[in-house]
């Protein structure tokens, strides 16, 4: 088995690994690290796995088999060498705009039927697609920007390229921009728009989602959003605490930054997305309180759908690091227990925050949230009955099952 374990990295760092035994096989450099990952794997792929796993592959179908000789020749991966893990020398990052656009060929022919669009109420073919690579910002809790190291942009005429291929291509019509943070910067918007325009696309995208910043968000930024036809924003708002808030995101953004992205995101006719969690180290029974607050100020005014989670440790993450010291993770634990909605046993959860309380805080938060969930599902009938109707037809159990889960389930 080859799996992309692109958090080897993040593993060696998290276990303390203050160096490696550096050897050299055929003229190769590699270094034999002396922690253990889970034997599982025959072969790691380290970072962008894009050329990485190319070359595994193409080795695999020439010989048939991973042999230790040839493997040391491909950068960036980890492997056994005489039952010890070894790691070849990092390749450079690649150039973003040599990438080929996705192929979605393989796909089933009923991938792109025009589907629902939650927070719209439209039916539209949705592509989703990245744009760039890391973020610049270095929130506790999140592995992008330890993974991708630094941001990089693809320019803007490739990103037009790509759409104009996937709306050719598919008969696509809605994009969904999975970037960490599409709004990096007004200039970036602004040269997005005009390579748009130069590729004769805008007129043909019935809508974009994306992920802005709340101490990004201005009119301008707005303004140029909508421009850009942009329907959807989905902001990590992480809690209504301050004090919480100031910890998770480095400082970055403040609650009241927060509260006003709803304000003007609402004003410009945005459908406003967001999360926030549950369960951080450190995060106190007031500070769960004062999210709950922030709930009740993000139903009242214009947000379409807030989902809540608990706290979740991962590789690379100051978050691991806590877990780690305090015995919650392991190299060889039960990955399963890194679930967003593990209640009954947060990874992160002070040792003095009462769990029964910490869950029964959590569950009301779920309550007040369903209330954006039920108006979605209400505004989705009301204008498009006929395709509710052939949707329940077509699969009535999904569906059904699907409303369940997503209105009643805890």
């Amino acid at each position: 088995m080859t799996v992309n374990y692109g958090a080897a990295i993040g593993f060696a760092k998290n276990y303390k690994i203050k160096k490696s035994i550096p050897i050299i096989i055929g003229g190769v450099h590699i270094s034999i690290l002396p922690e253990s990952f889970n034997e599982c794997f025959d072969v790691g792929v380290i970072g962008e796995g894009e050329e990485t796993f190319s070359e595994l592959i193409e080795l695999f179908l020439n010989k048939g088999k991973f042999n230790e000789e040839d493997l040391v020749k491909i950068k960036s991966i980890v492997f056994y060498y005489k039952n010890k893990l070894a790691k070849t020398p990092l390749r450079q990052n690649l150039e973003l705009d040599s990438l080929p656009f996705p192929d979605f060929g393989f796909v089933e022919k009923d991938y792109f039927e025009p589907r629902e669009v939650p927070g719209t109420s439209e039916l539209s073919k949705k592509f989703y697609l990245l744009t760039s690579r890391g973020c610049p910002y270095r929130c506790v809790f999140c592995s992008t920007s330890r993974f991708w190291d630094k941001v990089r942009l693809n320019s803007p005429d490739y990103v037009a390229k790509m759409i104009k291929s996937a709306i050719e291509t598919y008969n696509v019509n809605h994009f969904a921009i999975m970037d960490d943070l599409f709004t990096i910067s007004k200039e970036r918007l602004k040269q997005l728009k005009e390579a748009f325009e130069k590729f004769e696309i805008l007129d043909k995208i019935q809508g974009i989602e994306c992920q802005p910043r709340a101490n990004l968000i201005d009119d301008e930024m707005c303004q140029l959003m909508k421009e850009l036809k942009v329907k959807i924003v989905n902001f990590g708002f992480e809690s209504g605490s301050e004090r919480m808030l100031n910890w998770l995101k480095a400082g970055s953004v403040t609650v009241e930054m927060n509260r006003n992205a709803i304000l003007l995101c609402s004003k410009y006719g945005f459908n406003v997305y967001g999360s926030l969690m549950f369960g951080s180290p450190g995060e106190k029974i007031e500070d769960m309180k004062q999210t709950l607050e922030f709930i009740d100020f993000a139903v009242k005014n214009g947000a379409r759908y807030i989902w809540s989670f608990v706290s979740t440790p991962f590789p690379g993450t100051p978050f691991w690091d806590i877990a780690l010291k305090r015995g919650k993770v392991s190299a060889n634990m039960d990955w399963n227990l890194l679930s967003h909605h593990n209640l009954d046993n947060p990874l992160l959860l002070d040792e003095d925050v009462n769990k029964e309380e910490f869950k029964y805080l959590f569950l009301l938060g779920r309550k007040k949230l369903r209330k954006l969930k039920l108006k979605l599902v209400k505004d989705f009938v009301k204008r498009h009955p006929i395709k509710t109707l052939g949707m329940l037809t077509k699969e009535p159990s999904y569906y059904i099952k699907r409303f369940v889960k997503q209105v009643y389930k805890q």
